[in-house]
């Protein structure tokens, strides 16, 4: 069977992408990405092969012919947009620059972002100083174990064999929080440091959060990969360590803290808040673990930090309406800041 030749520089303009007029007379055209939006910058990484007439974006990977370009961007089947093209007509829009799309993409399902997670910590090592920061903070060996505390991979070339791996799996990165592409190929985004599973009442991966090697600004920060190309945003994820079996559970805010004030205080239920204000998923949380009693255990900052204080108010008070809960706060020695200060000083015999 014989197709119709249609043009892909002549259907890029009728959809009105912006064309580098430099590269008219090379057998590759480049155009502004309209589905990355080039994130805004005046660039062109839609490539419109003039031979093959398919394009392909360097940055996100998108790529088809021009009938498949003319349907996705005019939202039609590809047999309307054959249609229309075949029609002709030299009624070309005028060219606006893309911008980035707004839409965040959701992440995947719990047992699917749990699968991957779960694989791609099997790739990984943890090195010599997370591991030194870990029993630093009073953990054992074993420990370090079963919570499967990993370092970040710290080359790109690293990063890009990991996603391949999963890939490779049959794990879906499309929708992972961490992973993106660049010019085409999948990678994990995120800074130096060491990931810190955040796991549900079951113990599945709901997010990693990384502990930053650079903790001048800040200490922690969740694996997303927000307005990356193909990237997916992470949630505040409520994480839940220790004996899941008994009645009473400790509040805290940060999944390593949690991990930690856990194992010093014998397995204790620890139920942590990715952030003293990131409430969302902690009632659901309590009620699910079927607990009769939560003690607040939060840093004692709030003595000093009115929005602190303001945070952990609204927290109280949404708790407070669980009915038949008991709700008591933990008090210690306000010269360790957080609970698990306070514990690893207790087993130390200060």
């Amino acid at each position: 069977m014989v197709y119709d030749k249609i043009p892909i520089v002549d259907t890029a303009r009728r959809c009105g992408l912006v064309i580098d007029s430099r590269t008219l007379r090379r057998s590759e055209v480049e155009a502004s990405c309209p589905f990355c939006g080039d994130h805004g910058a005046r660039k062109y990484h839609l490539s419109l092969n003039t031979s093959t007439d398919q394009y392909r974006c360097n940055l996100c990977g998108a790529k088809g012919n021009s009938v498949s370009l003319y349907a996705r961007i005019n939202n039609v089947s590809n047999k309307e947009a054959y249609q229309e093209l075949k029609q002709g007509g030299n009624v070309y829009r005028f060219p606006q620059q893309p911008t980035p799309q707004n839409t965040e993409r959701q992440p995947l399902p719990l047992e699917a972002r749990h699968a991957a997670y779960t694989a791609m910590l099997e790739h990984l090592t943890l090195l010599d100083r997370h591991g030194e920061n870990l029993l630093g903070r009073g953990l054992s060996e074993e420990r370090i174990r079963q919570n499967q505390y990993r370092s970040m991979p710290e080359t790109e070339r690293g990063r890009r064999l990991l996603a391949g791996l999963l890939r490779s799996q049959g794990h879906e990165l499309l929708g992972l929080p961490g992973f993106r592409t660049y010019y085409g190929d999948w990678t994990l985004h995120g800074p130096n440091g060491f990931l810190i599973p955040v796991r549900n009442r079951d113990g599945l991966i709901q997010g990693l959060k990384i502990r930053l090697d650079d903790d001048r600004k800040r200490k922690y920060r969740w694996l997303s990969s927000r307005k990356m190309p193909n990237g997916t945003r992470s949630y505040s994820w409520v994480h839940v360590t220790g004996d899941t079996t008994r009645k009473r559970a400790y509040l805290t805010e940060g999944p390593l803290k949690g991990d930690v004030a856990s194992f010093l205080a014998k397995n204790a239920l620890f139920v942590c808040l990715g952030g003293v204000s990131a409430l969302r998923g902690l009632k659901d949380t309590i009620l699910d673990l079927g607990v009769t009693e939560v003690v607040e255990a939060m840093d004692t900052d709030q003595m000093t930090n009115k929005d602190v204080l303001k945070a952990i108010l609204k927290m109280r008070q949404e708790l407070k309406t669980v009915q038949g809960l008991k709700y008591t706060k933990y008090t210690w020695n306000p010269a360790y800041k957080g609970v698990d200060d306070y514990l690893l000083s207790c087993a130390a015999g200060m």
